[in-house]
């Protein structure tokens, strides 16, 4: 390293396995007891809980297209929780079910959908 040049030190977004709602009960749970935030593109059902952590389960269903199509929207939806997930406030489950819109969206649409959930569900940290 030359003197004088300071590399930019980046930061590291993961998706860790505790980040995740994976067991049908825990979905099942967020459904019943959890709020719903609504949005043309896609829901949001959240549900209060005592960890210290946000986890995310994604919910795209078989009537939104062929395997390759869900899988692509469950890859963004994915990836924009990463980047985003230090924003939000700890002690959620989250179920992130997309729509059809969705669909043809492209990744800045994804993260915009994400952000305006989040803060109509009072998700985002000041």
């Amino acid at each position: 390293m030359r003197a004088g040049v300071h590399f930019m030190q980046k930061k590291k977004y993961k998706f860790k396995k505790i980040n995740r709602l994976k067991s049908k009960k825990s979905f099942q749970l967020v459904y019943a007891k959890g709020r719903t935030v609504v949005d043309a593109m896609s829901v949001f059902y959240i549900l209060p809980q005592e960890d210290d952590n946000v986890q995310i389960g994604l919910a795209v269903g078989k009537k939104l297209g062929c395997a390759v199509i869900r899988n692509r929207v469950k890859r963004l939806m994915r990836e924009v929780f990463r980047i985003h997930q230090a924003e939000l406030k700890k002690g959620y489950h989250i179920v992130w079910m997309a729509r059809r819109k969705l669909t043809k969206a492209d990744y800045k649409t994804f993260e915009r959908v994400f952000l305006r959930l989040a803060k109509r569900a009072a998700l985002l940290q000041e």
